[in-house]
């Protein structure tokens, strides 16, 4: 099972695989990162680091669910995006439902057998990181570790205007497949606001924007995908935070 396909990508959409909890997992993540990144013209060079990365992210979440009593109860699935902002990237994550077990960046030689799984992860990518967060195949709660790489420099993003009320409308049905519920207004200006227990999104003609505890985020309406994350983590990171 999967949602989405490679050709989504481009306009906002994205792809979502199981990943088997068993040995076997590595070698799928590999195999469909490279399915999926082909497509969309990333170079030979690029389609490797990215099998590299993952490769290293699913044998960790495999080798932590392993341990006794977990195995049959953990769910990893391999998530695949494209944002605008900070720059043009690809994001890949790797996610697990089991939120005890993190993964931690060891002080160790690129060479050492062990402990480099995420120092390699860093090495082949642009960035990375982990956050909590919800399946999106079952709204499982758990975590993710991402990375990502530069986007081809062919790279068409789409260029085409979203009316709020439909960005609105997109974003909610993301976040509520998450189990998120959510409702959507008009403010006093005119502006669509959608709202979740813990947060308020405004909607424009041009962007996502919410609130942080530095100032407002702004994602342009291409990256509904990176702004359901980033909002399914906050809700998950903050249960109880009243709406801002």
């Amino acid at each position: 099972m999967l949602t989405g396909g490679p050709a989504g990508i481009p306009a906002g959409g994205a792809c979502a695989f199981p990943l088997p909890n068993d040995a076997s997992t590595a070698s799928r993540a590999r195999g469909l990162l490279a399915a999926t990144m082909r497509p969309l013209g990333f170079a030979a060079d690029q389609v490797e680091d990215g099998e590299l990365a993952v490769s290293e992210l699913a044998t960790n979440a495999h080798t932590y669910a392993s341990w006794p009593g977990r195995a049959d109860t953990v769910q990893q699935e391999l998530w695949i995006w494209a944002r605008t902002v900070p720059i043009p990237e690809l994001v890949v994550s790797v996610f697990d439902s089991h939120r005890d077990t993190w993964p931690v960046t060891r002080d160790t030689d690129l060479l050492d057998e062990h402990g480099k799984g995420l120092s390699i992860v860093a090495a082949v990518s642009t960035s990375t990181g982990t956050h909590l967060t919800r399946s999106r195949l079952t709204a499982a709660p758990g975590k993710c570790v991402w990375f990502t790489l530069p986007l081809p420099t062919t790279w068409q993003i789409a260029d085409r205007a979203i009316p709020p009320i439909f960005a609105a409308c997109q974003l909610s049905d993301a976040l509520k497949a998450r189990g998120i519920p959510t409702t959507y207004r008009r403010d006093g200006s005119g502006a669509t606001v959608l709202s979740t227990r813990t947060l308020n999104i405004w909607v424009a003609p041009t962007a996502f924007t919410w609130p942080d505890n530095h100032g407002h985020i702004r994602q342009p309406l291409i990256d509904l995908q990176e702004t359901a994350e980033r909002i399914t983590s906050h809700y998950e990171t903050h249960p109880s935070a009243p709406r801002a």
